[in-house]
């Protein structure tokens, strides 16, 4: 009896630390950065969905105000062209394109922040990670990256951009996408598929 009790407490404590890695990963991150005095600056990277332009805006000018980032652009072929389209329009795409990815796999917020998750984890230096979407967006969009993204040692932060359709999204569906995205961690699946087998 004692030992099936051990076991019961054993399996809890793991399954616990398992829930709550996404949390203390970066913590870890950061206390191993700052205790080896020598190391690099942390990587800073800026992630927006470029289906409003006001979006890229926004990431444009944090990524000209941190020198040295990564700029990520994500959503399908067909946004990213209508996109980049407009800011050129009204002269706001940058002339020098050097730090700027384009991601497209991902046909929903959970699929576009594993394909994100899958161009970070290579990477041998963590830090910072800024996600940049509309203000109603943005609380599910951190959720399902501090889940997916955060246990690689990144700390995850947003910032909202005003955008044409501010309507609060439903609790569920943040609900619904974090246990989504404790899937994909459970079982290493991903979830971003190509644009060409969206629906």
């Amino acid at each position: 009896m004692l030992r099936r009790h051990s076991l019961l407490l054993l399996g809890l404590g793991g399954g616990g630390l398992w829930l709550a890695w996404p949390s203390i990963a970066p913590l870890l991150s950061t206390l191993h950065s700052g205790r080896s005095g020598s190391s690099p600056q942390p990587m800073q990277v800026i992630s927006v969905f470029v289906e409003d332009p006001e979006r890229t805006v926004m990431a444009l000018a944090l990524w000209k105000d941190r020198p040295g980032s990564l700029l990520v652009l994500q959503g399908r072929p067909s946004s990213q062209a209508v996109n980049i389209q407009q800011l050129m329009n009204r002269r706001k795409w940058p002339s020098d394109e050097g730090r700027i990815v384009r991601l497209e796999p991902g046909c929903d917020t959970v699929g576009q922040v594993d394909a994100l998750a899958r161009l970070l984890e290579p990477m041998r230096r963590r830090g910072n990670l800024t996600m940049i979407t509309s203000p109603a967006h943005l609380e599910r969009t951190l959720a399902i990256a501090r889940i997916v993204i955060g246990p690689m040692g990144w700390t995850v932060s947003g910032q909202a951009a005003v955008t044409g359709d501010n309507r609060p999204e439903s609790r569920w569906r943040t609900l619904r996408d974090q246990a989504r995205a404790h899937l994909l961690r459970l079982t290493g699946l991903t979830g971003s598929r190509p644009d060409s087998t969206c629906d």
